[in-house]
């Protein structure tokens, strides 16, 4: 689904539009860059929670921003809070796709996630959903499938091209659910997971 589509489809979810709150006190320099990213937040959030619909569900209709003054990692969201470390944000001001990364976790909600998928769905939606023209991302030939972020959502943007179109769809249902195996990959693209990630997939740089 194209941005476009999303963003008339997100339409449905603004007659319960979620509330998205910033916490700053520790960090008050941040203010401008935290009020940003809560505008971001409140625009993108319907998007993502259409990208990643599935029956039955509906995402937290409250989430919270919290900026903590803190000098190691950049961000963790636990259930529907998001907590952003500020020193991060100081040294790299035009990283937002971080917020929306994170934004797509609160929305996936998933079970006892598999590492790699939840990080590789979110940076897929992530970049899929906010970007127009999306280019082909270089891979390293020393990477695998399962890095997580944009190694992963590269390998799931190509199984869904070249095997199934609603691959990441099904795979958001059942990581949501708590009943994903392994096996949905041989039973979806006729191959097993390890055979995909080693053979069938042209990505890598192979310099």
């Amino acid at each position: 689904m194209d941005v476009l589509s999303l963003l008339l489809s997100a339409c449905l979810f603004t007659q319960d539009k979620v509330k998205i709150t910033v916490e700053f006190d520790e960090v008050p320099d941040v203010q401008e860059w935290a009020e940003k990213a809560r505008d971001l937040c409140e625009k993108w959030y319907p998007v993502l929670s259409e990208a990643l619909a599935s029956k039955d569900f509906t995402p937290p209709r409250e989430v919270r921003l919290v900026f903590k003054d803190e000098k190691k990692g950049i961000a963790y969201t636990t259930g529907a809070k998001i907590t952003i470390v500020a020193d991060w944000i100081r040294k790299h001001p035009d990283d937002f796709g971080m917020v929306i990364h994170e934004l797509c976790h609160v929305v996936q909600s998933y079970k006892g996630g598999v590492g790699w998928l939840t990080e590789g769905i979110a940076d897929y939606v992530r970049t899929s959903s906010t970007s127009r023209n999306r280019r082909r991302r270089k891979i390293s030939s020393k990477a695998s499938y399962k890095d997580g972020y944009k190694t992963s959502a590269t390998f799931l943007a190509w199984l869904e091209k070249s095997k199934d179109k609603e691959i990441v769809r099904k795979l958001n249902e059942l990581l949501r659910t708590g009943k994903y195996k392994e096996d949905v990959f041989k039973e979806w693209t006729g191959s097993d997971l390890e055979r995909c990630g080693r053979s069938s997939w042209p990505h890598k740089d192979r310099r």
